[in-house]
């Protein structure tokens, strides 16, 4: 118990320093005071800790001291708000890849001001780029734009966070230019190259949102999961289930130690162990969290081989000195507090719940059965309440929602994954060998991934799952630690002080793998059953469907023939809700598709299609070339070049059957361009199906309508797609007489800027029933060619 006193003072040091600013003749007053005492002062063990406690006080608000910034005069910080620069460094750290732009850690070394001026600085600047094109870890790049102090604000301080990053300068929007690359670490270099092997393995195995789920869990790389499944996460309390842990780090030793033992014996295996945890742990990213959980890990396996037993509060006292000691500012990391509060919850509160939980049990039945039963839910309802305990007061603080269901869904899906770490893992290291292999490996894997984000949604959905608790002051959360703690101290004074429990997942571990021959038959054929199900679900039914997807303000629609032949047109403005829709759509081992089909290289149809491109084979492409003036436009030209699809000009009089009975059909634009603007030259198309038929006007204005018209144009159809979202200036009164459609639908974002769709034009459709993907969601029409009928997601 000494060492937790002693990092407690550690600790409660950094923080008195943060908190009063002490000043710096004090602290030395403070450790000579304590050295003395611990010498000179015979007052027994607990004077004698006293003083130690006091001498390590003064540590630790020293060490935060040291570690705050001095900006001399070649400090990057010097020169934040003076305007446009042009900044000369190097991206020292994976980059933050977003739907809509990344994030870049650049090492700046020159600095040209507006006045012409250059400077040699020093310093680490966060910079925004466009999602395209893509910059690497080791580039050396020139950077123009404004450098700024980032900012702070009442509910959140950005400036903070990001220096505790050792980050005082930003710069938000900015124009780069690669100038070289290679500049990093090479072992740095080939180590986040694996991740992104096995990231792109991921995705070549696995539909959206199973594909970033499993990357979030197995490489930390979370900013691909959907808002809105990020979102049920949160508020189901299950994004633990997201966040590297102890559990990840308990596999990947035993994993290691296994081979070691094998290959160089027992007593070196513990080495190879330790090594394999660190290599794991600089490959995920080293988040405070994780960098945790792998010195404790480290901890443990050091005391294996030692033949000691490791105390899991003093393994995370030491985890914690040694990580403030490097870095101070880490105690203020939302996710160490959160992992190192619910490491303290397991070890807390687990022993006294399984006892509690078999003692009211017992009343019922006997209390072997009770211990079995225990046993049984302990996992997945127990230690889940423990870590609960330990971590809503930080949880409500941070984010200022309570969730009601985390106890259920818990109980729900963490079962399941040990099948997603271990299957998962099993998957992409198959799939880095041999992808075929990897994706009939994945199948497993994607069940308990599919199982897992669909009892998370049920659940989010469920009324009340969460209560807005709206603004929450810090010393609200002290408070109730304060309580804690007290309650907690009560209830261990009574008995003597107990040992602590080992690392759950190692129990859990040993529970998955004993009586391994039966329980793998019986689960193997239980997987295989529910994939024949899910399989025989997901079969054509012979109909047509078309889906016009809830992808925001944007056009995607999703085309399913009676024989199961999959087309895409538009992608929309969201990459993770597009690749969330077809991964929900389509068979969890396909990941091709029949024909994509571009309207206009607009942003907020293109954006969507470009890792469709990259992540799925496309037999066949339509598109109207046309000159770029975006990133992305030039990267769906790289794409295009480079894909062995086979490339239609799309111009009208272009002819695809896409099934039996199922036409598509390009109306507009001609050979040559209609006008000079990219919506007046988005494709017009027409999709066939017996009696029933579909319009697809795509970001055609009011002129293109004119002269399909007067063209004579084939425009009557059961189901007009209006253009442009539902614009003014579209779907004229003319063109809805030539149409004269059954029902209208309209893509549309909720809140869009261009308050679409426009209520000139819903006058104008009178009593057509109308569909709207921001009020109804994803809308699907479904025909058997001979009627339709409308499915809507809301």
């Amino acid at each position: 118990m000494t060492l937790i006193y002693l990092a407690s003072a550690w600790l409660a040091g950094i923080a008195l320093d943060h908190a009063l600013s002490l000043p710096w003749q004090v602290l030395p007053l403070l450790a000579l005071l304590g050295l003395v005492g611990l010498i000179g002062w015979r007052g027994g063990r607990r004077c004698n800790l006293l003083c130690a406690c006091l001498v390590m006080l003064a540590l630790g608000a020293g060490r935060r001291r040291l570690a705050q910034p001095r900006l001399d005069a070649h400090a990057l910080a010097r020169y934040n708000d003076l305007g446009p620069v042009t900044l000369e460094g190097v991206v020292v750290r994976e980059p933050d890849v977003r739907e809509e732009k990344i994030y870049l850690r650049l090492r700046a070394e020159q600095l040209r001001l507006a006045d012409g001026r250059e400077v040699t600085v020093d310093g680490l600047a966060l910079v925004q780029v466009d999602r395209y094109p893509t910059f690497a870890y080791g580039d050396r790049l020139r950077v123009r734009g404004p450098l700024e102090t980032p900012p702070t604000d009442d509910d959140f301080s950005y400036r903070d966070y990001l220096a505790r990053q050792g980050i005082h300068s930003i710069v938000p929007r900015c124009r780069a230019t690669r100038l070289g690359s290679g500049e990093g670490s090479p072992f740095t270099a080939a180590l986040l190259a694996l991740k992104g092997r096995a990231q792109a393995t991921i995705a070549a195995i696995l539909h959206e949102p199973e594909a970033s789920l499993l990357t979030g869990i197995l490489l930390g790389i979370e900013s691909g999961i959907p808002a809105d499944l990020a979102d049920a996460f949160s508020a189901t309390g299950t994004t633990h289930i997201i966040a590297i842990s102890g559990f990840n780090i308990t596999i990947i030793s035993g994993i290691f130690a296994g081979l070691a033992r094998r290959m160089v014996g027992g007593k070196r295996a513990v080495w190879v162990a330790i090594g394999g945890v660190v290599l794991y742990t600089l490959f995920v990213g080293a988040s405070a969290a994780v960098v945790r959980a792998a010195m404790m890990g480290v901890i443990y396996l050091l005391g294996k081989h030692l033949g000691r037993e490791s105390f899991a509060p003093t393994s995370l006292a030491a985890a914690a000195v040694l990580m403030t000691a490097i870095n101070p500012f880490t105690l203020w990391d939302v996710g160490f507090q959160l992992s190192f509060a619910a490491t303290v919850g397991l070890v807390l509160y687990t022993g006294p719940l399984e006892r509690g939980a078999v003692a009211l049990l017992s009343r019922l039945t006997s209390p072997e059965r009770a211990e079995r039963a225990v046993g049984w839910f302990s996992e997945a309802l127990l230690v889940t309440l423990a870590a609960q305990i330990s971590t809503t007061p930080l949880l409500v603080a941070y984010f200022r929602r309570l969730s009601l269901v985390t106890l259920l869904t818990n109980f729900l899906i963490l079962p399941v994954q040990p099948a997603v770490m271990v299957g998962g893992g099993l998957a992409t290291i198959a799939g880095l060998v041999w992808l075929p292999l990897g994706k009939a490996l994945g199948w497993a894997a994607w069940l308990a991934l599919a199982y897992t984000i669909e009892v998370v949604r049920l659940t989010a959905r469920v009324p009340y799952a969460w209560v807005d608790l709206g603004r929450v002051e810090p010393w609200m959360a002290w408070a109730a630690y304060g309580l804690l703690a007290a309650v907690t101290w009560w209830g261990y004074q009574p008995a003597e002080r107990r040992a602590m429990l080992r690392g759950r997942a190692c129990v859990l571990w040993l529970a998955l793998t004993a009586r391994l021959s039966d329980r793998l038959v019986l689960g193997l054929s239980g997987v295989l059953l529910l994939l024949a199900a899910i399989a025989w679900r997901t079969l054509p039914d012979g109909e047509l469907h078309v889906a016009f997807l809830d992808v925001g303000q944007g056009d995607a629609i999703f085309v399913q023939t009676p024989s199961g032949r999959q087309v895409l047109i538009d992608g929309g403005p969201s990459p993770s809700l597009l690749l969330s829709h077809l991964g929900r759509r389509m068979p969890f081992w396909d990941h091709s598709l029949d024909l994509v089909v571009l309207t206009h290289p607009d942003d907020d149809v293109l954006a969507g299609l470009l890792p469709v491109l990259e992540r799925y084979q496309v037999a066949a492409i339509v598109e109207r070339e046309a000159d770029c003036y975006t990133p992305l436009c030039d990267r769906w030209r790289e794409l295009v070049g480079s894909s062995t699809a086979e490339v239609y000009r799309g111009e009208a009089g272009l002819q695809l059957w896409l099934d039996e009975g199922v036409l598509l059909t390009v109306l507009h634009p001609g050979p040559a361009p209609f006008s000079s603007r990219n919506n007046d030259n988005s494709l017009v198309l027409r999709l066939d199906h017996g009696a029933v038929c579909f319009l697809l006007a795509g970001d055609a204005g009011e002129d293109v309508e004119a002269a399909l018209v007067a063209g004579g144009a084939w425009l009557d159809c059961t189901v007009l797609k209006a253009a442009h979202h539902g614009d003014g200036a579209a779907t004229t009164a003319p063109f809805l007489a030539a149409v004269t459609p059954d029902a209208v639908v309209i893509p549309v974002g909720a809140g869009n800027l261009f308050h679409h769709p426009h209520w000139e034009m819903l006058e104008r459709l009178g009593s057509i029933p109308v569909y709207r993907t921001d009020q109804d969601g994803t809308v699907e029409v479904s025909s058997d060619g001979r009627s339709r009928r409308v499915e809507t997601a809301r």
